[in-house]
């Protein structure tokens, strides 16, 4: 009996790593992606986990892609016919009318000449009494900022290592003596400018659309305890050649692709997207050599180069 129990809890364990790894093997181009997969370092069964962990289940995220080859790999195998999900309904559904769609491009037309749109705000330059009523939040980087960028009446809420997912739940704000987390110290104080840098530390942590969701949710949880400050989402400083071409988690491909959703959550009335790229990176896009002493943070006598870069997206808030 305790032999059969043995080779049934030997068996479960079998088929248990079995399922794992084919579910790891199969996400690993699509769920998985944005995960290290080497199968020498790092089974495919381990994607499974450090995805659960993150909160990224099999079925959490881009579903079609993983499930149909899921399906014609249990069900079909190589040279199956599955037909997707959806497919039958999709057959079957009633076709709208030409009436029907032209009734709905007339109201569509309609809302669009009724309803007045909210008025954008472009950039102007400012002077460094701009930020005597502004608070940065981020990461090491912005650490460096504080540092070195000799903005003294400036707020900074920021810590080495900051990622977005703990942002809330890690005590790193200082205040009167006092170390509290982000949420009590923005309910304390009200701020006019909100600077908001952080992404770098998530390079290789879940997947974009994760990293997305938490940081829009972020966003929106800034303007609920800022309601009368402008928020500036700024995009993650690219690395230098070198490090995008040798590293396969940070790199300038992965921080484009973040920089690109990050800009989508610009509305230019209440929330900018500002990009420091733009003054510290070489005609290739990758971050100078000479500004940098480890490839991924400027030196201390560059931040003058991002302090001066602010300063050329001030906000008229009096014109508001």
């Amino acid at each position: 009996m305790k032999k059969l129990l043995k080779c049934r809890v030997t068996l479960f364990l079998i088929v248990g790593w079995v399922s794992l790894s084919v579910i790891g093997y199969l996400g690993k181009d699509s769920i998985y992606k944005n995960y290290t997969h080497d199968v020498r370092t790092t089974p495919y069964f381990v994607l499974v986990f450090q995805g659960i962990h993150d909160g990224i289940y099999p079925w959490s995220s881009e579903p079609t892609d993983f499930w149909e080859r899921w399906t014609q790999h249990a069900e079909d195998g190589p040279g199956g016919n599955n037909v997707s999900p959806g497919t039958e309904r999709a057959e079957n559904e009633p076709h709208k009318t030409t009436n029907d769609s032209a009734t709905e491009i007339a109201e569509t037309e309609i809302e669009i000449e009724t309803e007045e749109s909210p008025k954008t705000m472009g950039f102007i330059q400012v002077d460094e009494s701009y930020f005597d009523d502004a608070v940065f939040i981020g990461d090491s980087r912005t650490v460096g900022l504080h540092d070195y960028g000799g903005l003294d009446n400036a707020v900074f809420y920021a810590s080495v290592g900051l990622n977005v997912y703990d942002m809330w739940t890690d005590e790193f704000c200082e205040m009167d003596g006092e170390t509290m987390t982000l949420e009590e110290a923005l309910s304390r104080q009200q701020f006019k400018k909100v600077y908001f840098q952080i992404g770098i530390n998530e390079m290789g942590r879940g997947t974009l659309d994760g990293f997305m969701q938490a940081y829009s949710q972020s966003v929106e949880r800034l303007r609920e305890l800022q309601p009368d400050a402008i928020i500036y989402v700024q995009g993650i400083m690219r690395v230098t050649k070198e490090k995008s071409d040798s590293d396969a988690i940070f790199n300038n491909e992965g921080i484009n692709a973040r920089n690109e959703r990050i800009a989508q959550l610009a509305d230019n009335v209440t929330v900018f997207y500002i990009d420091v790229n733009d003054v510290v990176c070489d005609e290739e896009g990758n971050l100078s050599e000479d500004l940098t002493f480890d490839n991924l943070h400027l030196l201390g006598s560059k931040y003058d180069i991002w302090v001066d870069f602010l300063m050329t997206k001030g906000i008229d808030l009096a014109s508001d």
